[in-house]
């Protein structure tokens, strides 16, 4: 599948179906986030995969009162937690004098490799930002120095469940060598 028909197929999917899906093929999806650039090349990033009875319980701690809205991926079969572990480096002090979290713009690149190396692999996957960290932190023994950045669901849904990108016009985001040009 050529580049620009996989970005405009990944969407944000919200139902999955039971079927399971297998080590080897989320450990591709990790894979590609591996190969990702970062800052410094610190590759800031930590997954932890989670399946089975572990992620019921993920998800009774992750998704409750506020975060309920996000219940959604109790259907989904795995679930990676995403960890940020900047470490000390160059990119870090310069994020300092920048104000600019390069190890969240590095996780960011790679966890877009994952989502469009699972979309290649036929599963479906949703970005989660929106939920209770400490518990999840908590739940998998995520070490106090570490944030948990994100979370992706990961399945596979309904073939020609794919919802229509409304996006903007090019002529409304691009301008040429001056901005609004």
């Amino acid at each position: 599948m050529a580049l620009i028909d996989l970005i405009r197929k990944r969407a944000s999917i919200r139902k999955y179906s039971s079927k399971p899906v297998e080590r080897e093929t989320v450990l591709k999806c990790i894979e590609a986030a591996r190969l990702a650039p970062s800052a410094c090349n610190v590759q800031p990033w930590e997954f932890i995969v989670v399946e089975g009875e572990t992620k019921a319980a993920l998800c009774l701690v992750a998704f409750s009162t506020v975060h309920a809205f996000n219940r959604f991926a109790e259907t989904a079969p795995v679930i990676i937690v995403v960890a940020a572990n900047p470490g000390f480096s160059k990119a870090k002090l310069f994020s300092y004098f920048k104000d600019t979290k390069y190890h969240l713009i590095d996780i960011g690149i790679a966890c877009e490799h994952l989502v469009l190396q699972a979309t290649e692999l036929g599963l479906g996957t949703c970005w989660i930002g929106w939920f209770h960290e400490e518990k999840v932190k908590a739940l998998l023994g995520v070490p106090k120095g570490k944030r948990i950045v994100a979370m992706i669901s990961l399945g596979y849904y309904e073939e020609g469940k794919e919802r229509t990108k409304k996006r903007k016009a090019l002529d409304e985001i691009v301008s040429f060598n001056t901005y609004g040009q």
